[in-house]
């Protein structure tokens, strides 16, 4: 009899200790765990008993469930030695997802293309328009007269797309002047930017155009070019070829005009180095100061830097295209940017459709196929030796809006970041 009523006794504490451990611990979870929501026909206990077990399953596309698998991606043994910095933003939300080492200033490589980018979008104006003009000086020409008794002068522009087409253009409107002689000079107007060959911090081995303002596609064949053209238009040219200054006045008899979205396109898909220095240097122009360069580009840069309330100082931007071993930026800083341009309709506009897509274009055509993050992910890729990173947006499986920017660096080979990335992608999108 003894023994019946101490186990009665054992059993009733054992059923008050079940009950009070599920109360605390339905306090603590959502509400997806409250009584209200328990199945109409499950008896009162059944709750209890099953609240006593700790629960860790969250929806797939949780903050906690989110944040719990890149942890586990970050629990990599690569980043044992190697560099990491990773920042997830909800655009949707507006809050933070994930951070890890957001504040590091790391090597950008090519993804310092979306600083250039929404620093010339914000700074230029989504209208912005590439010009190179061909302008004949007040007195140069006569009414009526087929010769040009001074010179003639092209107004170099920088644009990186500047083909035959384009000056076939020019010499055809010089031609349907009547011109038919030139007795002066062709004088080239290259004060758009500063005359330096290579960014700031570029390598003496990289192989990249040289950064002329008067380029076609990077080779150095406009006069020859533009010679061979005004020839085949009948006009003969007697002078030299130099470079100097337009003369104040003047006439424009025909221009080349590109919008910034023909420049940014390729820029971004393509990863082209020669279009982002190009943007970098129209940012640089844009104050008037004749032959300007990295620092007028960087002082707007930072203006933009600092609205977004972040401190310029902790950063440095060495050229447009991300080739310069100097450049140094933080996952926050590519987050915070990115947020900015979307939140801003006029910008994200012209940004999102020139980023490349995931399994479909640009430098993202070949990764992530046959996954959700496929058509999903626009992002801007970034490759130099020992770094890759990846920067730029995403729909979540809950239809928010993210994000982010993936920075490896330290690494032996290029392909073992780009493999973190795209996991890193697949548990945004999946």
């Amino acid at each position: 009899m003894k023994q019946i009523i101490f186990f009665l006794h054992i059993l009733l504490l054992l059923t008050a200790c079940a009950s009070s451990r599920g109360a605390l611990h339905s306090s603590e979870n959502s509400s997806e765990n409250s009584p209200e929501n328990a199945p109409q026909n499950a008896p009162e206990n059944a709750l209890q008993i099953i609240s006593v077990l700790p629960s860790t399953a969250q929806p797939v596309n949780s903050p906690s469930a989110l944040a719990a698998r890149l942890d586990s991606l970050c629990a990599d043994s690569i980043f044992d030695r190697t560099q990491l910095g990773l920042a997830v933003y909800d655009l949707t939300d507006g809050r933070y997802l994930y951070r890890r080492g957001e504040r590091q200033c790391l090597r950008p490589a090519s993804t310092m293309k979306v600083v250039t980018a929404i620093a010339a979008l914000h700074t230029l104006g989504t209208d912005y328009h590439y010009s190179t003009r061909l302008v004949l000086p007040d007195g140069a020409v006569a009414k009526g007269d087929s010769i040009v008794r001074g010179n003639i002068e092209i107004r170099a522009a920088f644009d990186p797309l500047l083909s035959k087409d384009d000056l076939q253009t020019l010499v055809a409107a010089l031609a349907a002047e009547g011109v038919r002689r030139i007795e002066g000079d062709i004088v080239a107007d290259v004060s758009l930017k500063d005359t330096l060959a290579k960014g700031w911090g570029w390598c003496w081995d990289d192989d990249d155009a040289p950064l002329d303002a008067l380029t076609m596609g990077g080779k150095d064949i406009f006069e020859t070019s533009f010679r061979q053209l005004l020839a085949d238009n009948g006009i003969v040219c007697s002078g030299t070829f130099r470079k100097g200054r337009l003369t104040p006045g003047g006439r424009t008899v025909a221009s080349v005009e590109r919008t910034i979205d023909a420049v940014l396109l390729p820029m971004m898909k393509k990863s082209d180095n020669l279009a982002a220095e190009s943007m970098f240097y129209q940012i640089a122009a844009h104050g008037g100061k004749p032959y300007a360069g990295r620092r007028e580009a960087v002082k707007a840069i930072e203006a933009l830097v600092k609205k977004m309330g972040l401190n310029p100082a902790h950063y440095q931007f060495a050229d447009g295209s991300g080739l310069s071993l100097y450049n140094y930026v933080t996952p926050e800083l590519l987050v915070r940017l990115l947020a900015f341009a979307y939140n801003d309709e006029a910008l994200r506009r012209h940004l999102l459709p020139a980023l490349p897509i995931a399994g479909e274009d640009g430098t993202l055509a070949r990764r992530l196929r046959g996954t959700k993050a496929q058509g999903n992910v626009r992002a801007k890729t970034g490759t130099v030796e020992g770094v890759s990173t990846l920067a730029g947006y995403c729909t979540a499986k809950d239809g928010h809006t993210l994000c982010f920017a993936i920075m490896n660096q330290g690494l032996r080979r290029t392909s073992t970041g780009r493999n973190f990335q795209d996991r890193v992608c697949r548990a945004l999108t999946e």
